[in-house]
């Protein structure tokens, strides 16, 4: 089973200072990003592939540019590893209040080749259930200027859904076949007002042919039935085709019953690879129901057919549901809600599903903040962070704050010495800012500590001195002295916060950095930036320390940095420890496993693997095709093939070739079982996965291995559940 994250722009700055709290450049194209898989190493990131939808890629012109020129695996900046596996979709979500997707079946196919993705999903609709079945569209930029969807009277609205949002400019050409007037009008038509104002029957028959307004009376069977005509025309193209990536079906639904029929019907297509949509955000209870009904009319049709068949979930992704996923079958699943959880509400630093914490806030000054304002807010800040550090190191606080404070005094006192002297250096002479943000940066020796002691406002008002100041025109120096001045009011005679009772209780203890000692300066800052309603979180945190009990790349290089809240900076990295902690969870619960066969001569001569397992191997595929969580296929010197690719053109079983393509694969796994009645590995390959960290079972007889794995995830023979037995998990 695989775990895919949404690819939606999560990445740092691989070198960012976080004493000074600064990008290892102020230009954002010199940065060296890192995503989560940059982070960490092959065997140990936390995620077995990214989901890209289309609504990302197009979110600006210059990414759809990078992508679908070169490609996921090559695309600047995202590069993304050739050995985890990419799904692509439509983004459904993005476009849910339009009355249908704007993407044709064609042209998507054609994206998802650009992108050489692994896999790419049919067009979907979502299927909206709350609230009416009829639903009434408008096309935002039909609105009078002042008119917005409020305006709209509440008798509309209690009759049927009323859906706003921007329309593309160029709808795709089916759209046509059912709702003609809407479709391409070139200049848009506003609305009147006052037709709003009209009983809806009378508004409805006013809008009928309007080419920004649609309406319907079953919109819930609208979707539903779109997605499947979108999944019957997509296969057909499809099959029509030469296309290099796997098709999956998306299926929406609104409850047990219609996602299991929708299940039957794209099975029924010849799908192999099925998606569950539409569930993200729905309750637990009723997202298991919708997995174990699709998961039952799944592997009815797998024992039926002889087949085997991969089924995603979108969206969804609870440690609760792990149990419901595995035992319907269901191949893997993807979510960003762990990694969101780092930055949204509380509880943002995740040790496990019951072990969860606050981050500690640190603010930065409020935009729009004068130069004093800034400078206080950054002055207290710094405080926090270097007794933070000092905490963590278990070292002196007082000593951490009045060496900060000696170095923020020196930044300040040399700042008008430096100025006069280089003021008018070539190195500031640009029209924009940014580079003369650098250049002081890089060349005055403190210019790191202006921008985290006394804020990134005062530095950059600093920089817009030196823009305006030149040797032809020269400002007069007073006008730097004021800005100097403006700092100095608010540091002239500033000691660190607390700082005698944090050495009393240092001297009475004789320890250092203990949260007796932090915590003086904790309830200080907490009341200043108005955060009294955390304290009892911030204890928990500061005396449980989670992150030294964790044992992830971020938090034994970062410590407590990754338990602050404060800046993409640290709180994404929290969001790749938050998965890393989620995964680690996944694979306990659901261990990845791998069922391999040697893959034989005739492999090359039959098309896919399937119908090679099938012919060569038709008892080992008979016991083996319908089980969960497991990974099946077979090997051979060129690599793993996976049961549903097409058989590789050439066959070689030398040995050296097959060991280490075993060792690479199961880098990734916890446990592999070998089809022994096909193939006896010799002990060096056995060692050689072993030392891999993954066990390896031999088995002959294929029954025995159907046992064998089933036992160790700890399933019965008839393993699907029912909906009614699912109650009482825990959720992520």
């Amino acid at each position: 089973m695989r775990f895919y994250v949404p690819e939606w722009d999560d990445n740092v700055d691989a070198d960012y200072d976080f004493v000074h709290d600064e990008h290892s450049s102020l230009n954002p194209s010199e940065r060296n990003l890192s995503y989560i898989w940059d982070i960490f190493d092959r065997e140990t990131t936390p995620i077995d592939g990214v989901l890209i939808s289309r609504e990302q890629v197009e979110d600006t012109p210059s990414k759809f540019e990078r992508i679908t020129e070169s490609g996921v695996y090559d695309a600047p900046l995202l590069d993304i590893p050739e050995w985890l596996p990419t799904i692509s979709d439509c983004g459904a979500w993005g476009y849910k209040s339009l009355p249908f997707p704007p993407y044709g079946n064609e042209g998507m196919l054609e994206f998802y080749e650009r992108l050489d993705v692994t896999v790419g999903v049919t067009i979907d609709h979502l299927v909206l259930g709350s609230g009416h079945t009829a639903r009434l569209y408008l096309d935002e930029r039909a609105f009078p200027d002042g008119f917005t969807k409020s305006d709209i009277p509440d008798a509309v609205s209690e009759e049927v859904d009323v859906m706003t949002d921007e329309w593309p400019d160029e709808w795709p050409e089916y759209v046509t076949n059912y709702n003609p007037s809407i479709s391409n009008t070139g200049d848009v038509e506003l609305f009147d007002p006052d037709v709003f104002e009209q009983p809806l029957s009378a508004l409805l028959s006013d809008l009928e042919a309007h080419p920004h307004a649609v309406y319907r009376d079953d919109d819930m069977a609208f979707r539903y039935d779109l997605t499947l005509t979108n999944a019957r025309e997509m296969k057909d193209l499809y099959n029509q085709g030469d296309y290099s990536f796997r098709l999956m079906v998306a299926i929406q639904g609104w409850n047990s019953r219609s996602y299991a029929d929708a299940a039957e019907r794209v099975l029924d297509m010849g799908y192999q690879y099925l998606g569950i949509g539409g569930v993200a955000g729905s309750p637990e209870e009723a997202v298991k129901d919708y997995v174990t009904a699709v998961g039952r009319s799944v592997k009815d049709f797998e024992r039926a057919h002889d087949t085997r068949i991969d089924t995603h979930v979108f969206g969804f992704a609870k440690t609760g549901a792990f149990d419901t996923i595995g035992k319907s079958g269901m191949t893997s699943f993807d979510s960003a809600s762990m990694l969101r959880a780092a930055w949204t509400g509380g509880d943002n630093y995740h040790l496990d599903s019951d072990q969860r914490y606050d981050a500690i806030r640190v603010r930065y000054p409020p935009n729009g903040a004068s130069v004093e304002e800034a400078v206080e807010k950054a002055l207290r800040a710094q405080e926090m962070l270097h007794a933070l550090r000092a905490f963590d190191a278990d070292e002196s606080i007082s000593q951490a704050l009045t060496g900060w404070h000696r170095s923020a005094v020196t930044a300040l006192e040399s700042l008008e010495p430096y100025l006069r002297e280089h003021r008018h250096d070539n190195r500031f002479d640009h029209s924009t800012l940014r580079p003369i943000k650098q250049a002081f940066r890089d060349d005055y020796e403190y210019g790191h500590e202006v921008s985290a002691n006394f804020s990134g406002k005062f530095r950059g008002d600093l920089a817009k001195l030196l823009r305006m100041d030149s040797h032809e025109n020269p400002l007069p120096f007073e006008e730097y002295q004021k800005l100097i001045s403006r700092a100095r009011d608010v540091f002239g005679d500033w000691t660190p916060t607390n700082l005698e009772e944090i050495q009393q209780r240092e001297k009475r203890s004789g320890e250092y950095g203990t949260f007796d000692q932090l915590w003086v300066l904790v309830a200080n800052y907490t009341a200043h930036v108005g955060d009294e309603n955390l304290r009892d979180q911030y204890e928990e945190l500061l005396r449980r320390e989670p992150w030294n009990d964790c044992d992830c790349r971020i938090c034994e290089e970062h410590g407590i940095e990754v338990a602050i809240f404060r800046g993409n900076n640290r709180n994404r990295r929290r969001g790749f420890h938050n998965t890393r902690r989620f995964y680690d969870e996944f694979e306990r619960d659901l261990p990845k496993t791998a069922i391999l066969t040697r893959g034989g001569t005739g492999l090359s001569n039959t098309d896919t693997v399937e119908e090679f397992l099938r012919a060569n191997r038709s008892e080992f595929w008979k016991q083996v095709h319908d089980l969960p969580v497991a990974e099946i296929g077979t090997v051979t010197a060129s690599g793993i093939h996976e049961w549903w690719a097409d058989s590789p053109s050439t066959i070689s079983f030398a040995p050296r070739s097959m060991r280490e393509a075993l060792e690479e694969f199961t880098l990734r796994y916890q446990e592999l079982f070998i089809d022994g009645s096909s193939w006896t590995p010799d002990e060096e390959l056995m060692d050689a996965v072993r030392e891999a960290d993954c066990e390896i079972h031999v088995i002959n007889e294929p029954g025995e291995l159907r046992t064998a794995v089933l036992e160790r995830l700890g399933y019965e023979p008839d393993f699907v559940p029912d909906s009614t037995l699912q109650s009482g998990l825990t959720e992520y």
